[in-house]
């Protein structure tokens, strides 16, 4: 008898340290991994407003959104598409939708017809089709159809990956107002870019 209690006991205690090993495996999975481990791919959400006045116009221009993701930059891209190099990689709006390309690849990936408001646009991306990056410099450009800029962010706007532990976060960066040689429909005044895991 004494010793089918012995056994209940050793039991008891052998099911609780297994499921205790299981919920510390179920929660070791984030943070260590910095694009999420198991739970996800980190997320990045970009808020691009206009002027109050303008609306957003893809019969006239494109907006666009290039990123610097390669170790040694120190800056964000140039407001002029021809100067952009090998590796940037972009988000461009046009009639059609939203398109994901790298310079210097000839194919780009559609997105979808992501739905935009009159006066803003939205678009969150998976980082690893960023190439994972551990720091991103960004700029905010619209153009004419011919690829001429309209406007573009004065101020840099760059976004720190390295460390996780403050995620989700967000940044906020304003530009001046009515500095768009395009009009109200392609004044860019405010970016919002925003890091999360989903």
């Amino acid at each position: 008898m004494h010793i089918i209690k012995n056994l209940k006991k050793y039991l008891f205690c052998l099911v609780i340290m297994i499921a205790v090993i299981f919920l510390i495996n179920g929660c070791a999975r984030w943070p260590e991994d910095p694009n999420g481990g198991g739970i996800g791919q980190l997320q990045l959400t970009i808020k691009v407003e206009i002027n109050e006045n303008g609306t957003i116009n893809t019969d006239d221009g494109y907006y666009y959104i290039v990123f610097d993701t390669r170790e040694d930059t120190s800056f964000p891209p140039y407001d002029n598409i021809e100067n952009w190099e090998n590796g940037y990689y972009y988000i461009r709006l046009d009639d059609f939708g939203f398109y994901l390309g790298e310079i210097g690849i000839a194919s780009e990936e559609y997105l979808g017809n992501i739905p935009s408001t009159e006066k803003y646009y939205q678009i969150t991306i998976d980082l690893a089709k960023l190439g994972d990056p551990e720091e991103i410099f960004v700029n905010v450009i619209t153009t004419d159809k011919d690829e001429e800029t309209y406007d573009y962010m004065n101020d840099a706007l760059s976004l720190s990956i390295s460390d996780t532990s403050f995620v989700p976060y967000n940044n906020i960066v304003n530009d001046f107002q009515q500095d768009s040689t395009g009009g109200a429909d392609f004044d860019i005044v405010q970016v919002t870019t925003t890091i999360y895991v989903p």
